[in-house]
């Protein structure tokens, strides 16, 4: 009869050893989840803080003739991915109307009449976080995006500044990720950020093993009592 007592406690402690190790074992779920198929790329989203900075500065900016050149200067700038930033900048005042030019202007080219010169301040790509909410679950990436620049117009001719602006821009989600791949780009080092992973699997898995062995050997010498 003490056999048939302890019989069951042990069932039970074997069947919790099986769970245990099998929700450890159990690979992430591979269901994509926060910004889906849409989610841009990397280079999209420094893109996009670049121009919506670029867009506040140029509201801001006091009105100028469109028909008279306006020289872009950059003053200070943080790496590679300065020129992200450049270009964007260039394009939008073109398409805004305005005659823009990068270069001096060569013997007999038109003189620009104003100077546009900007500092950026920041223009980063992050991930703050990559993990799992919970130790079984689908891994997610937070990204982080911030862009921050001083900028400031001048009359050439009389060398009067006309106008002096700034504007910081953050940009923020959350991705599967499976995507770090198609979102990153090789070509651009920038767009590839540290991975700070927590290893949830690694922290929990031990703690889950110890629990089990202390159950276990509760139950052995709990039958071994009732025998």
């Amino acid at each position: 009869m003490s056999s048939i007592r302890g019989y069951r406690p042990f069932t039970r402690c074997c069947s919790l050893v099986v769970i245990a190790l099998l929700l450890v074992g159990l690979p992430a779920s591979s269901t994509t989840q926060g910004a889906g198929e849409k989610a841009p790329t990397n280079y999209e989203v420094i893109e996009r803080i670049s121009r919506a900075a670029i867009g506040e500065l140029l509201a801001n900016m006091p009105t100028v003739r469109r028909d008279l050149v306006i020289q872009l200067v950059k003053a200070r700038g943080v790496g590679e991915i300065d020129f992200v930033f450049e270009n964007t900048l260039l394009k939008t005042m073109r398409e805004s109307g305005y005659r823009v030019a990068v270069d001096k202007p060569a013997d007999g080219g038109e003189a620009p009449a104003y100077r546009f010169t900007y500092q950026i301040i920041n223009l980063s790509l992050d991930y703050p976080e990559i993990g799992r909410q919970y130790v079984v679950g689908a891994k997610k990436v937070e990204r982080l995006a911030e862009v921050g620049v001083f900028a400031q117009l001048a009359d050439m001719a009389s060398g009067d500044i006309l106008w002096v602006g700034d504007t910081q821009k953050r940009y923020g989600d959350t991705i599967p990720y499976a995507y770090l791949k198609r979102v990153e780009d090789e070509a651009h080092g920038f767009t590839a950020p540290e991975r700070n992973e927590i290893r949830w699997g690694r922290l929990v898995e031990p703690v889950i093993v110890t629990g089990i062995v202390t159950g276990l050997v509760y139950l052995f010498f709990s039958n071994q009592q009732n025998d």
